[in-house]
């Protein structure tokens, strides 16, 4: 993989398998580089909500590995940036989709913000909400990953093949690697998720998981470096 030295994350790059349109691609991890730019820049937007950034190392412990995964001596998972939303007073959150391993957040008063940030030494830097239209929302072409035996789980969402589990009687989420021909979790989030962006390497066995959910009841986005 090349080595880079500091690539911009948009969240509005339409990275879909299968878009008709020839699209750059923006490697998962191992950047080369380093950084001193602050985690969270001054959004555009006047009316962005604020973005408040969580320590990477407090939520180091929400995502163990399954021990049954079968490549698990190999497999791990790193968070490379991690933010609290601050919802708008009176403008429910409609819908979280995205264009990449980034989010986009729909809110019921009719705008779009993207997540946006800079990905440089393996973690995201000078995040920010930007506005983007709400019509740019594509339906991924996936195929349906295989279905669990335990019937109380609840699937979440897809994305470049990685799935997410919901676990309704812990709370937590199941995520399932791509290229499975059975159900096997690759990890658990120690979290309920609402909504999974990912981004696959075209060389490796590796990728960027985005999850957002709650965490204490905060509108969370962790974003993850995955090896599996």
């Amino acid at each position: 993989m090349k080595c880079w030295k500091q690539v911009s994350v948009f969240a509005t790059l339409s990275l879909f398998a299968g878009a008709a349109e020839a699209q750059p691609f923006i490697p998962p991890a191992g950047y080369i580089g380093t950084t001193d730019a602050p985690a969270i820049a001054p959004s555009p937007e006047a009316d962005a909500p604020p973005l408040s950034a969580i320590e990477r190392g407090a939520l180091s412990g929400r995502f163990p590995i399954s021990p049954t995964y079968k490549r698990a001596t190999r497999a791990h998972i790193n968070v490379i940036g991690a933010y609290v939303i601050q919802e708008p007073k009176g403008a429910h959150l409609a819908d979280i989709w995205g264009r990449g391993f980034m989010p986009v957040f729909s809110f019921g008063d009719g705008r779009c913000f993207t997540l946006n940030a800079d990905y440089v030494g393996g973690r995201l830097s000078n995040a920010h909400l930007a506005r983007i239209g709400c019509d740019m929302k594509r339906t991924p072409n996936f195929p349906d990953p295989a279905p669990p035996s335990d019937l109380s789980l609840k699937r979440i969402g897809t994305s470049w093949g990685y799935n997410a589990w919901l676990d309704s009687k812990s709370g937590n989420t199941l995520i399932t690697p791509p290229f499975q021909n059975s159900f096997e979790p690759l990890f658990t989030a120690k979290m309920p998720v609402t909504a999974i962006m990912a981004m696959n390497s075209i060389d490796s066995m590796s990728g960027n998981v985005t999850l957002v959910g709650r965490i204490d009841g905060r509108l969370t986005v962790v974003a993850l470096e995955v090896t599996y």
